[in-house]
């Protein structure tokens, strides 16, 4: 018996670092308040987890997208990029929520986030992207709270003025 215990102790201590705190919108918040966004942002990519924080942002769960604007304070040019698109890709599912993070930001900025962000997107991902993100953003009610929306209305529309343009 008392070999058992043993190993059990063992196969804890391994398996520990796997039962870590399991990342939440706020023990990332933490984080930024303790260690500061640039050292959470290193941490989290050093240990692979940031792509999937990024995959968070972009399903559009309001928690998640609210510790957007944090996390930007601490990116870097490709870190930037993908929380940029993170936020692209969450427009057209919570449009409220996104709109409520942007400002004038090289990260966060509506003119960024709504200007179809994405790395080498076809036309059809492009069109697709738009005739999904602009109504949401229409149906999205005008508000103190979202003094961003209108820009980023605009940038999307100039964006599909443009691609229509280029088709015809």
């Amino acid at each position: 018996m008392k070999r058992y215990l043993g190993y059990a102790v063992v196969l804890l201590a391994i398996a520990a670092p796997a039962f870590a705190q399991t990342l939440t919108p706020s023990v990332i918040s933490r984080d930024i308040q303790t260690k500061g966004a640039r050292a959470t942002v290193q941490s989290l990519s050093r240990k692979g987890s940031f792509d999937a924080v990024l995959d968070k942002i972009a399903s559009g769960n309001t928690a998640w997208v609210r510790i957007s604007r944090d996390l930007a304070t601490g990116t870097d040019a490709g870190d930037s990029t993908g929380l940029s698109v993170a936020l692209a890709k969450a427009l057209p599912k919570n449009p409220k929520a996104v709109l409520a993070v942007l400002d004038d930001g090289p990260v966060t900025g509506a003119s960024v986030v709504c200007g179809v962000p994405f790395i080498e997107p076809t036309p059809r991902e492009v069109k697709d992207y738009l005739n999904r993100a602009i109504p949401a953003v229409r149906r999205t009610p005008e508000s103190e709270r979202l003094p961003q929306r209108a820009p980023c209305l605009r940038a999307l529309e100039h964006i599909a003025e443009q691609t229509s343009a280029h088709r015809s």
